[in-house]
């Protein structure tokens, strides 16, 4: 029995991963397939174009954005997006998720810690986000800055104001310890195991 646990816990996750990265190509690839295909006669197409498109589309939009006035134009669509009900809550929230988790790995100090929860006597890791909190003046707090706590095996998670007094820094990369907390520890143990 623990060799067939074995065999599915290689194949499983190495097969959901497969998986996805499939979906996405297929994905990319109908997409720009068919926006090649309205300028482009169909007996030309090659089946992968529509991928190698988006990617080129990507990494041009990427380069543009360099541009002072692309900068300009991207700042006057944000704005007009703000004032959209609805369209501004998901498209703030799917943005500030790719730059919360962009700026999270390359930061690799200074940001990592444990806080303290006297109540079970225990602590619990999270990623300090802010420590200019000058606009939460009226909270009660003694120099409070805003940690964020990543849920295991989750999108998604929760920030709280919580005193400096009540968080302890420690020494890990960013990067370390947002995969310790994904995946509730285990991925640490399998290291530890591995050596």
């Amino acid at each position: 029995m623990k060799t067939f646990i074995n065999g599915l816990s290689l194949i499983l996750p190495t097969a959901l991963v497969l998986y996805l990265l499939v979906w996405i190509l297929k994905m990319t690839e109908h997409f720009f397939g068919d926006l090649i295909l309205l300028v482009l006669p169909k007996e030309y197409y090659i089946t992968g174009l529509g991928f190698v498109a988006g990617i080129a589309i990507v990494f041009f939009v990427g380069l543009l954005l360099k541009l002072w006035i692309v900068q300009k134009l991207r700042d006057f669509f944000e704005s007009i997006i703000d004032k959209t009900p609805l369209v501004n809550t998901l498209y703030g929230a799917i943005k500030d998720f790719f730059n919360f988790f962009s700026n999270l790995k390359n930061k690799e100090n200074n940001i990592v810690v444990l806080v303290d929860t006297h109540w079970i006597d225990s602590k619990i890791m999270g990623f300090i986000t802010s420590e200019d909190l000058k606009r939460f003046d009226f909270l009660d707090m003694e120099e409070p800055v805003v940690v964020y706590f990543q849920l295991s095996y989750q999108i998604g998670g929760y920030s709280l104001f919580i005193p400096k007094k009540n968080i302890t820094l420690i020494d890990m990369k960013t990067e370390e310890a947002l995969g310790f907390v994904m995946t509730a520890g285990i991925s640490s143990s399998k290291k530890s195991e591995d050596k």
